[in-house]
């Protein structure tokens, strides 16, 4: 992160601390419409329009680190084989078999050096050509260079694999803009994976994200975790181009990374971050469905995948520096980390089944948000904008309001 805008962000944090009136200038929020949660037609809209052309994480490098490595990536209705070739070169693939469409591997890891149908043992190699094709000679005219397996557009950031399911996306760098010079201090692709954590909840997937966008609630529902780390009330909030942002809560006691309880912190530490990363807690939403509050000491990746229209799964993936062989289930660090981590979520997901319920029944018809809220609403806008603001019915829009107030 660049001086100037880690200056911005101790200035936006006195603001906030010493502020006690609306902002100037700023537009209260619309409601969002509650339909946004509930319209089995928006959801298709957003399958369809959002989901299958944004970049989406789906792993780390390190998990297909030598040549035949590959895991499978089954989110969205969709199975990909992303897998390391003889070039070093990660790459993705729909796991269907080019003869009559059964998966290529079953496994969810592993390693090959050829990727082999189980059903009519059609061949491939590790660029998705296909090789060998038993009894060949039975198919007639056919050129196996035109039968290769169906690529997945595939990129890397920092250590992160992202997928993209439309072939003419922008890259992803240009797609993430100013957070790979912010988040470059992090050094992401040294680090390594320290623990996992799944969650199956009972509401849209963007209330669950929503949950995460805003430090609104802190003090009511973390009293005894979040809020003896972080003060709610500096939150500095930075909307970018894209549907990004980036929400910094000043920490209350020290530069310390970690969480609560983890001792030995140096030895942990990743090196090179810069004070504003260690001075505040700074958590950045990418679009459209992730979220992580970077830190010295270590953090998670935070993703939310719809699998029905009022079911989501949240997955968190934990990485940080120190000795590669230390996870949560062999480090007290990592162990304390992890879990102080999920009693975080717990307190987090403890409304949204009951929220959905609300939305489902007709009694709550919209979402009305305040200042430190409009995270949320920008994100709503990008969903929009992706959509095509011309497809969505005009009772499930959300006014664009906030361009003027996003961060160059």
């Amino acid at each position: 992160m660049n001086p100037t805008a880690a200056a911005a962000i101790a200035e936006q944090i006195q603001y906030e601390l010493n502020r006690d009136f609306y902002p100037e200038g700023f537009p209260t929020l619309p409601q969002i419409p509650g339909g946004r949660y509930t319209s089995e037609a928006f959801y298709q809209l957003e399958m369809d329009r959002l989901w299958m052309r944004s970049w989406l994480v789906a792993g780390r490098e390190e998990e297909v680190p030598e040549r035949g490595h590959y895991k499978l990536f089954e989110r969205l209705g969709k199975a990909v084989i992303m897998t390391r070739g003889a070039d070093g070169t990660v790459r993705a693939f729909h796991n269907t078999c080019r003869h009559r469409g059964a998966p290529i591997v079953g496994e969810t890891s592993g390693k090959a050096n050829l990727l082999v149908c189980r059903y009519h043992s059609w061949c491939y190699d590790l660029e998705g050509r296909l090789m060998r094709v038993p009894e060949e000679h039975d198919f007639g005219d056919f050129d196996k260079s035109q039968h290769g397996l169906l690529p997945v557009r595939c990129e890397i950031w920092d250590g992160w694999i992202f997928l993209n399911f439309d072939p003419d996306a922008r890259p992803l760098k240009e797609e993430l803009g100013q957070l790979v010079d912010d988040l470059a201090p992090m050094n992401m692709a040294n680090l390594r994976i320290k623990g996992r954590l799944s969650y199956k909840i009972n509401c849209n997937w963007k209330a669950a994200l929503d949950a995460f966008l805003e430090a609104y609630h802190v003090k009511a529902i973390h009293p005894q975790t979040v809020a003896t780390l972080l003060d709610g009330k500096g939150t500095a909030i930075a909307m970018f181009n894209g549907g990004h942002t980036r929400m910094a809560l000043p920490k209350k006691h020290s530069a310390a990374g970690g969480t609560w309880g983890t001792e030995d912190f140096e030895r942990y530490d990743i090196a090179g971050v810069p004070p504003v990363f260690r001075e505040n807690n700074c958590a950045y939403g990418v679009f459209p469905n992730f979220v992580s509050p970077f830190d010295s000491g270590g953090f998670p990746f935070v993703t939310f995948w719809p699998t029905a229209k009022g079911k989501c799964e949240c997955e968190l993936i934990f990485v940080g520096a120190g000795p590669e062989d230390e996870t949560a289930e062999n480090s007290e660090y990592w162990k304390t980390f992890v879990a102080n981590y999920d009693k975080i979520q717990m307190e987090d997901f403890q409304f949204l089944a009951g929220i959905q319920k609300s939305l489902e029944s007709g009694a709550f018809t919209g979402m009305t948000l305040c200042y430190q809220e409009r995270r949320i609403y920008w994100m709503h806008e990008e969903f929009d904008r992706r959509i095509g603001i011309e497809n969505i019915p005009p009772a499930l829009r959300v006014e664009q309001l906030l361009t003027p107030f996003i961060t160059a």
